[in-house]
Parts: C-alpha cells; structure tokens; sequence
C-alpha cells in the first residue's frame, strides 16, 4: 500500500462525520491539519473525494465507492486486532500436540483436562503418529508440542524436558492364556507376543534391551495404538508389551496378569519437546503447566 494509513483513517472519519470540524475533534488534530492530509489524499488518488457545502462536505461518488473498500479493510484490521488481543489473553486458540494414544490416555488426557477447566477457549488437536513424523510435523509447525517417550530426534533445536520416567511390563489375559510359564526374558520367545511398532521409540529400547540379553522377539502382531494391543491381549490373542500405567488404568485391570522378573525391564522417559520460537501464547502456558512438576531434566 502506497498511501499513508493516517490518511485513509481521516478519510472515513470525514466520510462518516461529513464535517471537516467534527473529524479533527473526534482525532484531536487541527482542521488546517485534516483539510491537508484530505487534499494529499486526492493528489495521490487523482481524483476529488468531497465537495463542501453549507452543511459540511458531501462525498462524491468515487469516495463512497472507497468508502465500500476502505471500510472493509479497517473492520479487517479491526477483527485482526481483536483475535490477537484474544489470542493473548488466551480466551481463543488451539494446541496442537503429536502424542502416541497411550502416552494421550493415561498422562496427558489430565493435564488437558485441567487446562480446558481455567481457559475454556482453547481447543486442543491431538494428533497420534510415528514419532519421526511427528518431529517432521513440529519442525514444519504443523504441531506445538510433542509429548513422548525418548528418544526423539530433530534436525532442528528444540528444547526437551523430561516429564516423568515410567515402568514398562507385558501382561496377558490369565482368564483365557492359563498355561503361561515365564521366568526369563528368554522365554518369552515360546508365546505369541503383541508388541509397539518397531519403529517406535518404546519398541526401540525393548529392542535394544533384548539384545543385550542375547535374545531377539519376533512378535505375531505390531501395532502403532495401544487400544488395539490391549484388545488383543483382553481377547487372549498374545501377550503384550505396553506401560504399566495402562493395564493399571484398565476397567478390567484384574483380568491381566502382569509377568515380573528378576531383572528390570526398560523404563520410558515421558518427554515434552518443542521448539520455542515457535510456541504460541496458548501453547507456551500449557508447556508451562505440563511441565511444572517435571521429573528431571
């Protein structure tokens, strides 16, 4: 735009005021003042915008044919103006978060919860994928947050803050698997196993964790959800291999029996990365609520 902002302001003053006098009270200007940033105004457009009369000044037929346009672009600026001031106060405006669904269900669900109660305006888009697509997705601004278990890898600079380090188990369905004698890590290798994506990160420290215990599973189903798992494991179709906070947040949780060993299985560190620059007013609140009571760095 190559004309001034102020003029195209006195201009729907006039327009609306049909009076020089009344424009220069409403602005707190001078009408020598007004009457040349009129006159600068028509120089610029070509054209004369109001004729002066004994009532004040009339405007012509291309100053209400700007009037139309002009209008338009201060409600614009208007609306735009006030979304941002909502968008400060947090009273409008959307979290975008990448979450595996059992990381969702059983940590984050609360916490979204909570926030909904204090800022009821905000809405939330939880979005459940790899979490390499999921980096993709933050790096590209396509999220504001991930909240996942390590270990999450960016290209990019991103902040990362350890939320919570939680315990790992397989468990099955002992109402409809009775004969399952497990002592070892190693004998799991005997029964059909329901296992995380193996590209997971969960599935990755399993992985990991079975090599150094000279021993590879070779599951009969994976799955990137943890309600499908769960659903087969409840119908007895395998053991699964899940967080123990979600058989322990199960309706049924005493039909599973949670098998223990003498060794620790890996735990998982629940994480929250973001890239700062790119957090919004509403997202940044919500990582500072997220992560007020972090466990560790």
């Amino acid at each position: 735009m190559n004309t001034d902002y102020n003029l195209y302001k006195i201009f729907l003053y006039l327009f609306e005021e049909k009076s020089i006098s009344k424009t220069a009270s409403k602005l707190y200007v001078s009408q020598p003042a007004i009457s040349y940033s009129l006159k600068e105004l028509e120089n610029q457009l070509g054209y004369t915008l109001f004729y002066r009369n004994s009532k004040g000044i009339e405007p012509t037929l291309e100053a209400k044919e700007l009037y139309s346009y002009i209008s338009t672009a201060f409600n614009i600026f208007h609306d735009a103006e006030e979304h941002i001031k909502n968008l400060n106060n947090l009273n409008i405006g959307c979290i975008r978060i990448g979450t595996p669904s059992h990381i969702g269900i059983f940590y984050l669900s609360h916490y979204v919860a909570d926030f909904r109660k204090i800022y009821p305006g905000i809405r939330f888009e939880i979005v459940c994928k790899s979490t390499s697509d999921m980096v993709e997705m933050l790096e590209t601004r396509k999220l504001d947050l991930i909240v996942d278990t390590l270990p999450i890898n960016s290209k990019k600079d991103v902040t990362k803050v350890t939320l919570a380090r939680l315990p790992n188990c397989f468990a099955y369905n002992k109402n409809i698997m009775k004969d399952i004698h497990i002592e070892k890590v190693e004998d799991l290798k005997n029964y059909p196993l329901i296992l995380p994506s193996a590209t997971s990160s969960i599935r990755l420290k399993l992985d990991e964790y079975m090599e150094s215990q000279n021993t590879k599973l070779v599951p009969i189903l994976e799955s990137w959800t943890t309600e499908i798992m769960i659903e087969m494991v409840r119908k007895g179709v395998g053991i699964g291999y899940f967080v123990q906070n979600v058989i322990d947040t199960q309706s049924d949780k005493d039909n599973f029996e949670v098998i223990t060993f003498n060794q620790d299985l890996p735990v998982v560190d629940v994480c929250c990365v973001y890239i700062d620059d790119f957090l919004t007013t509403a997202s940044r609140k919500f990582v500072e609520i997220l992560t007020k009571n972090k466990v560790g760095e």
